[in-house]
């Protein structure tokens, strides 16, 4: 699901502004971010009960986090940066965004404050990188809540995170997509046994409804839907789960990569007669130049996480590790 995520939302791009019928095929595209948030919502959770986690293990748990998603995120900085500077190098005239590139810059980025602060993105994906960092961030605080067997104080606990949903209308702020988090979370509870079947159903009927507005119909159907296909269906393909291992990977990369490639084959005579294959082109460059990232970049990281103990697993249960977004991506 993270490799389908992943797919649609680099199709979206590609695709934007090309002809009717492939504008079209992936103008939904953008929905992978959710996608997504409900892994991350479901995921996220279900590692942490694992590890019999509480709040004494708040800021190791964060520090995890940290190190598995941090560098390859500031790693795809500098691949932004350094594809942007080639090719203004070679096309000076080119009609493509100037980027502003200045150490202020770079800080606002390492923190993940440039929607805090209204500033453009080196890559605009990022901006889910700062919800996905906010969401470990409440979750932190409020899992003991929703991972108690007592399903009046999960209710507490959820209710506690919907409370900024109407007050706070920011989309920059993670309130605003708690909803899409918590179809996750119900299932999660639902997993692990902490909730029936009708109770998860019921909770995700009332997240349906409650994200119909102000966030939209689009949103709520890919939500639910993907929460009822994490807790009932068993989707097994061994080309499939590699996307779905460098699927952080290729969401940071497709706008970079992608998009400066289909800007120079779109400089190739009859490049507008075979659009469909230059998007192709595009896309499976992205997967090979996701791949190498994966092996130089975001599995060492993973070692780096996975070395940041929060406490002993059992034995016979393997630590399940996000690869967003994304993005957010991730």
């Amino acid at each position: 699901m993270r490799g389908f995520a992943a797919l649609a939302v680099c199709w979206f791009h590609f695709t934007f502004g090309q002809s009717h019928w492939l504008k079209w095929s992936g103008q939904y595209g953008w929905l992978g971010v959710e996608t997504f948030f409900v892994i991350s919502g479901f995921i996220i959770p279900y590692s942490l009960y694992q590890y019999r986690y509480s709040i004494r293990d708040y800021f190791r748990f964060m520090a995890k986090r940290l190190a598995r998603l941090h560098p390859p995120y500031l790693a795809s900085i500098v691949v932004v940066v350094a594809l942007y500077l080639i090719v203004i190098t070679i096309y000076p005239n080119a009609h493509i965004a100037r980027l502003e590139l200045s150490w202020k810059q770079f800080v606002w980025h390492f923190f993940y404050l440039n929607d805090f602060i209204h500033k453009d993105w080196l890559n605009v994906v990022y901006w889910t990188l700062s919800i996905e960092l906010q969401w470990y961030l409440l979750l932190g605080l409020t899992f003991p809540l929703i991972a108690h067997r007592n399903w009046l104080v999960q209710v507490a606990g959820a209710m506690l995170m919907l409370i900024g949903y109407r007050l706070v209308p920011s989309v920059h702020i993670i309130f605003h997509s708690v909803p899409i988090f918590l179809i996750g979370v119900f299932v999660f509870q639902y997993k692990m046994g902490l909730s029936s079947v009708w109770r998860m159903l019921l909770s995700m009927v009332a997240m349906f409804a409650l994200m119909k507005t102000p966030i939209g119909m689009p949103v709520s159907i890919i939500a639910t839907t993907t929460g009822l296909l994490i807790a009932f269906a068993t989707l097994e393909n061994r080309w499939c789960n590699r996307l779905g291992e460098i699927s952080y990977s290729l969401y940071l990369l497709h706008i970079p990569v992608g998009l400066t490639i289909l800007s120079f084959l779109s400089r190739l005579p009859y490049s507008g007669q075979l659009l469909v294959l230059v998007d192709l082109v595009c896309l499976a460059a992205c997967i090979y130049a996701s791949m190498l990232f994966y092996r130089l970049v975001e599995e060492p990281s993973q070692k780096w996480s996975s070395a940041i103990k929060i406490k002993p697993i059992k034995k016979n249960v393997a630590e399940e590790e996000l690869v967003p977004a994304a993005v957010t991506a991730d």
